[in-house]
């Protein structure tokens, strides 16, 4: 069977926009899903060096295979628009699929049988003459297969086109090889037609020869690069659909398909196996069911991912030896190590403008999104993806936060209506044709238009923001909390550890904490200093409550965070020894002492408008505050005394000390 027309210099770069394997390899998904398949195997030889696909579709003709399969353009031209038997929008339309796996295997097998007809008109404008069948068909097909599936009608041309009576004005010749007409009856027109249900066929590609033609071979004298051979379908073993068995794969998707999983933690699918790889990529790009939707009706993805009835295959099925997956499409909110998504970072897509319709979501997390394969917004097209996951551009746009907070973002966009497969996709479907208005509209949807990122995206980019800021900032007020609490403790055990020591030192601290005698001046009367904590943190207000289970907690719904009270009323108490002092924070003057104490009371003034301050963090001043003003109060204006406790107290080291 020949395959002519067109310069091999063009099928060379044609069978070059696939790649790699695993996106080749889709094609025969796609033209399986076409052929109105519902469950599709996939198997691969134990030592990877063949792959067949077996689907349960409506199969092919011998016709169909030749004049649709392999022809350039050939499905474009015919099921452009088109939708299949059962009511399907195609995935198909570029007519090139064919040659997707010419750089990755020798050759492809094809098995298939179809159960639709087949007509051919000629017309004969002077008689006698004749007609020779088989290449009037162009299909290979024997005089007994003739003489059992053909039938035709001979007619005269003209207005009355009479028709003509076998053995009177027509005859059949070499086992119906041949039609002659004997005599003049004037032009005449033959109807060929051929009865295909009792046809099935096995056809090959020879893509190793196809692709070691010189650039300038004329195509139309190859005999050798695709042959095909039609038997009865009675005398094979019962079959229905379609067999393509991909034939001496190349060493290099091989190796790749063999190559082990990367040592050490793996975070990401590009560190996993190459069959592992191999296979999830085949459900990203594939037109199957979501991982875990179906009857799961409380899941809220579950309406945003709603696909139109029929366009999914009901299974894909890929074995290797004694491993076997039923592969669905998976979505990070659905991985077994995402967390939980948070509410508020779930954005519902719905775009329906200008004959364009699509549907979904984009979601943001807290942390860095793994596998990083996951970012990015996945669009697909008649339950296709096109191309990996990405921004549209987005993240040239942006820059800093904004731009680190895409790495934290993820999406599903499905097409329900526009960007057709043939007017805004470019061949391998790896992208849009920009220039496409559906395109145009579904961009600006997403992340808006100018120079400036908005529309569904800059949302979700600003909620990303805000919980980052939130988080920040919450995380620096309990973090200080919990500094200022830790030198409080620290001061307490290194009290206690120096009491303990007996000597004169210990005397002198043990009488300074049960001392009742108040001698206090300015810090008492200067005005409190509350908490640190600014009324509203990250756009969100603050509000102190009590008896939470954490210390503190967001509501990004409600616009709050609330700190819990109490736990911050524990970080401003002191034990010294046997007694508890409380700690007052003051907004003194310069001029005024780092600390006061006050034991008839039980309370001690911190002065955080010291100029000490302004050289260390709030636990080291904190820490020099408490050592100075209790070596002051212990050594009673002994001089030598104060300097050593002093000295002792801020050297205390509790992890040291046990």
């Amino acid at each position: 069977m020949r395959l002519g027309g067109v310069d091999p210099s063009i099928l060379r770069e044609l069978s070059g926009v696939y790649k790699p394997f695993v996106k080749a390899f889709k094609e025969l998904i796609s033209n399986a899903f076409d052929a109105d398949a519902e469950c599709i195997r996939v198997e691969f030889a134990d030592n990877f060096s063949s792959v067949t696909i077996i689907d349960d579709g409506h199969g092919m003709t011998p016709f169909e295979f030749r004049d649709d399969f392999t022809r350039i353009g050939g499905g474009s031209r015919r099921w452009a628009g088109g939708k299949t038997l059962k009511g399907r929008l195609r995935v198909g339309n570029k007519g090139i699929g064919f040659l997707a796996l010419a750089r990755y295997c020798e050759r492809l097998i094809v098995e298939s049988a179809g159960e639709r007809g087949f007509h051919r008109e000629v017309e004969l404008v002077r008689t006698p003459d004749s007609i020779d069948i088989p290449a009037t068909l162009g299909l290979p097909l024997s005089s007994e297969l003739l003489s059992r599936c053909l039938s035709c009608q001979v007619s005269r041309s003209g207005p009355r086109r009479t028709r003509l009576k076998e053995g009177r004005d027509y005859t059949w010749k070499r086992g119906r090889r041949h039609l002659a007409i004997p005599k003049n009856v004037g032009p005449v027109k033959v109807r060929l037609a051929v009865d295909c249900n009792q046809l099935i066929f096995k056809a090959s590609l020879d893509f190793e020869r196809l692709l070691c033609l010189a650039d300038n071979a004329d195509l139309e004298k190859i005999e050798d690069f695709a042959s095909i051979e039609i038997y009865d379908r009675k005398t094979q073993p019962p079959f229905s659909g379609t067999r393509v068995c991909a034939e001496q794969l190349k060493d290099f998707v091989r190796r790749e398909l063999r190559m082990e999983q990367r040592k050490g933690f793996v975070r990401n699918i590009g560190s996993r196996s190459g069959f592992e790889k191999f296979r999830w990529s085949l459900s990203r790009c594939t037109p199957i069911p979501y991982m875990t939707l179906g009857g799961d009706t409380e899941n809220p993805l579950a309406d945003l991912l709603t696909i139109p009835p029929g366009s999914a295959l009901s299974s894909l099925h890929v074995s290797h030896g004694e491993t076997s997956f039923s592969l669905r499409r998976p979505l990070y909110p659905f991985d077994p190590d995402s967390p939980s998504l948070p509410p508020d970072m779930l954005t519902k897509a719905e775009i329906d403008e200008g004959g364009l319709k699509a549907a979904g979501f984009l979601a943001g997390y807290t942390g860095i999104i793994f596998p990083a394969e996951y970012r990015g917004l996945s669009i697909r097209v008649r339950g296709v993806a096109i191309g990996d996951p990405g921004f549209l551009g987005a993240e040239t746009l942006l820059t800093g936060a904004s731009k680190a907070a895409l790495s934290q973002i993820t999406g599903e966009i499905n097409i329900l209506a526009g960007l057709d497969a043939v007017g805004a996709l470019n061949p391998g479907r790896e992208s849009f044709y920009e220039e496409s208005e559906h395109f145009k509209i579904l961009r600006r949807a997403l992340i808006g238009e100018g120079e400036r990122v908005g529309g569904y995206l800059g949302g979700v980019v600003a909620a990303v923001l805000r919980r980052t800021s939130v988080q920040s900032g919450l995380s620096d007020v309990l973090n200080r909390a919990a500094l200022r609490r830790q030198a409080l403790e620290d001061m307490s055990a290194a009290i206690t550890q120096l009491i303990a020591r007996g000597d004169g030192t210990a005397r002198a601290l043990l009488e300074m904490a049960r001392s009742r005698r108040s001698h206090v001046n300015g810090l008492a009367s200067a005005s409190m200093l509350e908490y640190w904590i600014p009324p509203r943190i990250g756009g969100l207000t603050v509000k102190f409550t009590k008896n939470l289970t954490e210390p503190a907690t967001t509501n990004y719904e409600t616009g709050e965070v609330n700190i819990d009270e109490a736990r911050l009323n524990q970080e401003r108490t002191l034990l010294l020894f046997d007694r508890q002092f409380s700690i007052i924070h003051k907004k003194g003057q310069p001029d005024q002492p780092i600390a006061e104490m006050d034991p008839e009371r039980g309370e001690i003034f911190i002065n955080w408008g010291h100029p000490v301050r302004l050289q260390m963090d709030e636990r080291g001043f904190l820490r020099t505050s408490l050592a100075w003003l209790l070596a002051k109060e212990a050594a009673k204006k002994d001089p030598d005394l104060m300097m050593d406790l002093a000295l002792r107290l801020l050297s205390f080291n509790a992890v040291s000390h046990g």
